[in-house]
């Protein structure tokens, strides 16, 4: 029986390269057509186009972050709109909605708003509400949930750090970071930043970037002791999202106002590059081997509103960051949102806020 050490599904093809995940540029539907069958008997759905299959499930109301486990056994989604309604869990195999988190709020109409989340590991999921500024932890070996006041007002980002020992947390209306202990939960600090601050990205385990919304500036700050590093002046709002390649020292945010991606030498300072892309980029993730970075783009807004539905939908991208060029793009769901790679570089899922529903792409299989 041949044995298959590397196959391309979608648009990559994954190996192991000195224990890192590596991708390979390669479109070929002749690979995908050879295993349709059996792909569609595990439950994958085939389409002619690139990127071949995919998995969908409904979800509650504005589907906002979707993130895998470290063990890519689920994939949580928080939802925006749902009241009552935290984060849905579902299961990478079957789509399957296995648990739905409902927190306690002393004020009904403010339990919404569930923003962002991020597993610690494969059981502690760690999220926000932006209505109290609170975050959460829930705990799914004994499936109770933490409630921690984050000291901020309508609490968007949360990040940890790569040693898991610093939490950080952006603040869309005071206009700060908070900086907690993530073992012992404590309070460490608040840090003043430009207004309406949005993404964070750890650089190290002492210095994080965020992304200014108004202004679409990028400030860097040290966690340890409050201080700014280093402005990097932007190009107009709205900066969203960050993603940092550290083997490279290169930071790369998404701007939601001028509909570009941008590249930046954090090491000399200076910007190496800007992509355009589709209307509103909302979320970006780069692939383990830096090489390649994922944007979901929202699309137009409704001229009668952007919280109502896109007049089209939108699209998601992948860029070479060391060619600086899209490679592909394919048109998702209306106002495709959150974005999220899996551990082991096989799976992409994504949520689109408007049509309440999450979606895994199948990257590679062996």
């Amino acid at each position: 029986m041949k044995k298959i050490l590397v196959l391309l599904i979608s648009v990559f093809v994954f190996s192991q390269d000195k224990n890192k995940n590596s991708y390979n540029l390669l479109i070929d539907k002749e690979v995908a057509l050879e295993y349709k069958d059996s792909l569609i008997n595990i439950g994958w759905t085939f389409q002619e186009k690139f990127p071949f299959f995919y998995k969908t499930a409904p979800t509650g109301k504005a589907p906002k972050s979707c993130a895998f486990s470290p063990d890519d056994a689920i994939v949580a989604v928080t939802l925006l709109n749902q009241k009552k309604t935290a984060v849905q869990f579902f299961r990478t195999d079957s789509m399957h909605n296995i648990k739905t988190l409902y927190p306690y709020c002393e004020t009904e109409d403010r339990n919404k708003g569930y923003a962002e989340g991020v597993w610690k590991n494969d059981n502690e999921f760690w999220f926000t509400r932006m209505t109290t500024g609170d975050f959460f932890i829930w705990h799914r070996n004994n499936d109770s949930i933490e409630y921690h006041d984050s000291k901020g007002r309508w609490t968007k980002i949360i990040e940890i750090n790569p040693s898991q020992n610093l939490v950080a947390m952006s603040h869309w209306s005071s206009d700060d970071i908070t900086i907690f202990d993530v073992n012992t939960k404590k309070f460490i600090r608040k840090i003043k930043t430009g207004e309406t601050p949005r993404g964070i990205v750890w650089l190290n385990d002492s210095i994080f970037v965020t992304a200014l919304f108004d202004d679409g500036d990028v400030e860097v700050f040290n966690a340890n002791d409050g201080k700014k590093v280093h402005d990097i002046k932007g190009y107009g709002g709205a900066a969203r999202d960050l993603q940092y390649d550290k083997e490279n020292k290169i930071i790369y945010y998404s701007n939601m106002g001028v509909a570009k991606i941008f590249k930046y030498d954090w090491l000399n300072k200076k910007y190496l590059g800007e992509i355009k892309v589709d209307y509103k980029p909302n979320t970006i993730r780069l692939s383990s081997d830096n090489n390649y970075l994922f944007v979901s783009c929202r699309g137009p807004n409704n001229p009668k509103g952007y919280t109502r539905r896109s007049p089209r939908d939108g699209d998601i991208f992948i860029i070479d960051t060391k060619k600086w060029e899209t490679i592909i793009k394919w048109r998702a769901g209306n106002q495709p949102t959150g974005l999220d790679i899996s551990s082991c570089g096989k799976m992409l899922a994504q949520t689109d806020f408007q049509d309440n529903k999450i979606t895994i792409w199948l990257i590679a299989l062996d």
